[in-house]
């Protein structure tokens, strides 16, 4: 996986307001731009969301990937038919289990040049997530209305 090829989700478990169309619309965006890959958390409303959104595009793109990054071992997964690939990270066992969600999301995003947000407000893991997004430069496209700087 590339950085150019891949994006990632932030978002926050509850993702009311946010449709599928738009989920897809945004993916559809992106896969213009060559990304082929998508990383998802798998926890979550809006990792969900975007996990389902990106297997149901496979039939309309069958180049893209969707990958699922665990934070440790007995991570429940939602839905294994909806993965190319559960990813587990090199090192993660060193983690306690609260701290491996923000070192996965970490990853996620040390692993993308772009990111499909939807953040609505400043606190929490998904701010915390989108706010390391920004510092590294990944385009954003921020499903919850545009700021500047992001789509």
């Amino acid at each position: 996986m590339s950085l150019e090829a891949t994006a990632t989700f932030i978002g926050h478990n509850d993702c009311y307001g946010i449709t599928e169309n738009q989920v897809k619309d945004a993916i559809r965006e992106l896969i213009e731009k060559g990304v082929t890959d998508f990383l998802s958390g798998g926890q979550g409303g809006f990792d969900r969301l975007c996990g389902r959104c990106v297997y149901e595009l496979k039939r309309e793109y069958p180049q893209i990937k969707n990958y699922l990054v665990i934070p440790y071992l007995s991570f429940s997964v939602y839905n294994k038919d909806y993965f190319d690939l559960i990813i587990y990270p090199d090192g993660f066992e060193k983690y306690h289990y609260k701290a491996a969600i923000p070192a996965r999301n970490r990853y996620m995003v040390d692993n993308s040049g772009y990111a499909i947000c939807f953040v609505t407000h400043s606190w929490g893991g998904a701010a915390k997530t989108y706010e390391r997004a920004k510092k590294k430069k990944l385009q954003i496209i921020n499903l919850r209305g545009s700021n500047s700087g992001e789509r």
